[in-house]
């Protein structure tokens, strides 16, 4: 029973599942998959002298079948040797298949394919006279090849490229990024996570700054995960880079919204990293210099490759550099890494990743024109560290369990102090421990149940100072002359959670169950919050993939608004997400995905000053979760995956976010954005990469002055706003990227020219007004902002 795409695309895909499945009470016949069947394949021959291979060593591949059933493209998904790899690369080239078929017509499929390679025995020796046999033998053993055995992976893995190439299917939408997509979009400076920043879903944020606004919710709803494991911040102060260098990130999972149900505590959208070793097959050393900081690695393999320990260090130099052009600021940052891995065998892996972050920024003198007293001092300080151990396995064939833990600490600092006040101090420190297990069972090509735990205790130590408010029921003062008091508190979080997904795969038609249920423990709340998550896929033909996904997703406070200064009994905020859209796969590896997206969101909190009354008398609330919001929109992506060295993508986001309380009018978010437009293009020829970027989006909501009043006890001005009564002007920034490759000696690397905003837009991110409101400036954004660099290898 065949459809019109655009009928079907105008519907909730809920609705339509149950109809691709039934007419008139009789399923509809399934079309009929065949995967392809490898006929022949060239032999591997190791090179005299080469390094003894570890037994059953494998090569994992990602192979692209042609309908004639030549490979017309090949990965390595799984490396094992870099000299190996390469020797596997070019046979795997020649390698002849039966193609894929569907309904009897071959298709193109994309499949992993194992490619193992066991060393020849020893020819038996024949007696003969002393010195001749020794050298017949010798001979003998140079000629055989090292014999290649195949096996292919999970059957759900082979079929059309529209069926490979979709996410996991507890996820409505994934987008990932791998390989040059990675390290060479131009702005992005060679950081893998900048690029999220282009995709749809994400408005910009001030500054360029390492926090993420997705579909209409806040920056602290969005989450970043290392190898499963929460962590505050991904990115570096200033335009910094990531906080872990690139090398150690083998792929980046963007969710903009309905994220797997083994991650949670984010009402947003998830930004997932996933780590592992630099490849090497002896010691390796590599070295970054630019403008603005300097790194280096190292890789040291052991044990015929089987294991390997890595080092990096990365540290910025802006202190030199930023005094020249703005006086009194100092920023700096520091992150290092160290990782340990072990692969004893192909079915058991061990790793052991520590990796830590340290930013500093200091500012006193004026700012903005003027505008800001002359003597105001602010710093600001953040380190965190992170220990995170693993071990994957697989059971049986299929069955695959992954056992982690985490222990780590965050330290936030921050100093403020005008001229007539006290200075106001603030030091929060974190200390975490977590465990998460994780297991996939598939039970047969249409049945899997995956499972797991997920453990997180937090406990937070606050010393800060804070100025006093007036005492309840006293009159003001006639002079504002506030004074600060200190404040300490200690406070311990416990979050357990377990989850439940299963997946059904009826044909052309994909359902995930999936639920959530997190124990939240902290200040006087102690309860259990579901969250039911469920997401369809229908593959209407191999090039159209329909899906819709709904789910319940919510996040806990942070400490300090359930501390003792805060709202102890103060709820988790949640958000009912939903969305419908399609994956389309055009030649030319060009795929279209359009989402339509909503999202309702409930108990949002916000500061307050208000008096409530308690068994203990009244007392101040500062914090109380009385907002609600809404987003929706429509998200766009049309991508050029990378092939023959060009890949790119246009992404538009359409989209509205309000907030509204006590049932009053909905108003604009303070971020909300109602276009962005992002543009990315990179080329690769003889050694030379070209790349452009380009950035267009609305200008967010700013509050319109209405009037002013002179307070003539407290010699002050105080104003009236008008809350989103205007916009600042859209944003738009043009960045360029050029790379060159160079070989020299036993030394590979590139130099690089990453130029940011490139026509110096003059973009405004913000007003500051004047003691009494009669003047204003703008606080400009980044300006031209270019960057040179060199990365070299040495093996």
């Amino acid at each position: 029973m065949r459809r019109p795409v655009v009928w079907a695309l105008s519907l909730s895909l809920f609705a339509l599942a149950p109809r691709a499945l039934a007419q008139d009470d009789a399923p509809p016949a399934a079309p009929v998959l065949t995967p392809p069947r490898l006929i022949e394949a060239p032999p591997v021959t190791l090179p005299e002298g080469a390094e003894p291979l570890p037994e059953d060593a494998s090569v994992e591949l990602t192979l692209l079948i042609a309908p004639d059933g030549t490979v017309s493209e090949v990965s390595v998904a799984t490396p094992l040797r870099e000299d190996i790899d390469a020797l596997v690369l070019a046979a795997a080239q020649g390698m002849r298949f039966e193609p894929a078929t569907r309904d009897g017509e071959p298709i193109p499929a994309r499949v992993r394919f194992r490619y193992r390679i066991t060393p020849p025995a020893p020819p038996p020796v024949e007696p003969s006279g002393e010195g001749e046999g020794e050298e017949e033998a010798e001979a003998t053993r140079e000629e055989p090849p090292s014999v290649a055995s195949f096996e292919t992976e999970a059957a759900e893995e082979l079929g059309v490229v529209a069926q490979v190439e979709r996410p996991e299917p507890g996820a409505a939408t994934r987008i990932t990024l791998e390989a040059e997509e990675l390290t060479t979009v131009p702005g992005t400076f060679g950081e893998p996570l900048r690029v999220v920043a282009t995709l749809p879903g994400v408005v910009r944020s001030p500054f360029g700054l390492g926090f993420f606004l997705v579909r209409g919710a806040n920056f602290q709803n969005t989450g970043f995960f290392v190898d499963g494991f929460p962590v505050p911040l991904l990115y570096h102060l200033g335009a910094g880079p990531a906080v872990i260098s690139n090398r150690f990130v083998s792929r980046l999972n963007f969710y903009p919204g309905g994220y797997p149900v083994s991650l949670g505590r984010y009402s947003a959208g998830v930004i997932a990293l996933e780590t592992s070793p630099p490849p090497a097959d002896s010691i390796r050393g590599e070295a970054s210099i630019d403008l603005f900081r300097a790194e280096a690695l190292i890789v040291v393999p052991f044990d015929d490759g089987r294991g390997s320990v890595a080092a990096a260090f990365r540290r910025s130099y802006y202190e030199l550099l930023l005094p020249l052009v703005l006086e009194g600021l100092h920023l700096e940052y520091t992150d290092y890494q160290v990782r340990a891995d072990y692969r004893p065998d192909s079915r058991l892996s061990l790793s052991l990743f520590f990796f830590g972050s340290d930013d500093r920024l200091d500012q006193s003198g004026t700012f903005g024109g003027g505008m800001a007293s002359a003597g105001t001092q602010t710093s600001f300080g953040y380190d965190f560290q992170r220990l995170i151990g693993r071990i994957d396995m697989r059971l049986g064939e299929r069955t695959r369990l992954s056992v982690a833990g985490m222990i780590g600490r965050d330290g936030t600092g921050f100093t403020n102090a005008m001229p007539g006040t006290d200075g106001l101090r603030f030091a929060l420190t974190n200390s975490y421990f977590a465990i998460r297990a994780d297991a996939q069972v598939p039970w047969s090509d249409e049945l899997q149940t995956n499972f797991g735990v997920d453990i997180n205790a937090i406990v937070f130590d606050v010393d800060a100072t804070a100025f006093v408010p007036n005492g309840l029921g006293r009159y003001p003062s006639p002079l504002f002359t506030p004074s600060a008091a200190e404040v300490g508190q200690r406070a311990v979080r416990a979050l357990g959670a377990v989850y439940l997904e299963q997946i059904f795969r009826l044909g052309p038609v994909e359902l995930s169950a999936a639920g959530r249920f997190d124990y939240m423990r902290y200040g006087e709340v102690s309860e259990v919050f579901p969250d039911p998550r469920g997401v369809v896929r229908w593959q209407v033909v191999p090039e159209l993939l329909l899906k819709a996904a709904t789910g319940l997703f919510t996040q806990p406070p942070s400490a300090f608004q359930t501390g003792r200064i805060g709202t102890p009994n103060l709820p988790p905020t949640r958000a009912w997400q939903s969305s419908v859209g399609a994956e389309v796969m055009l030649p030319e590896r060009i795929e279209v995905h359009p989402t339509f997206f909503y999202s309702q969101m409930f108990d949002i909190s916000r500061q307050t000053n208000q008096i409530v009354d308690t068994p203990d008398g009244p007392r101040r609330q500062f914090f109380v979760a009385d907002e609600e919001g809404r987003a929706y929109g429509l998200e766009l992506l049309v991508r050029r995956r990378i092939e023959e060295g060009l890949y790119g993508w246009l992404s538009y986001t359409l989209s509205r976010s309000e907030r509204r309380r006590d049932g009053q009018a909905w108003e604009a978010f303070a971020f909300d954005q109602t276009h962005t437009l992002n543009f990315a293009l990179s080329y690769a020829i003889d050694g030379w990469r070209f790349g452009v970027a380009f950035q267009l989006s609305t200008g967010r909501p700013t509050d319109t002055l209405v009037s002013t009043i002179y307070d003539a006890d407290a010699d002050s001005f105080s104003a009236r706003f008008l809350p989103r009564g205007d916009r600042l002007a859209p944003f738009h920034r043009l960045d360029v990227r050029i790379d060159r490759d160079f070989d020299i000696g036993p030394i590979r690397g590139s130099v690089y020219l990453d130029v940011q905003n490139v026509y110096n837009a003059a973009n405004n991110e913000g007003i500051l007004y004047s003691y009494d409101f009669t003047q204003t400036a703008s606080v400009p954004g980044l300006p031209i902002l270019p960057t040179i660099g060199i990365r070299g290898a040495i093996q």
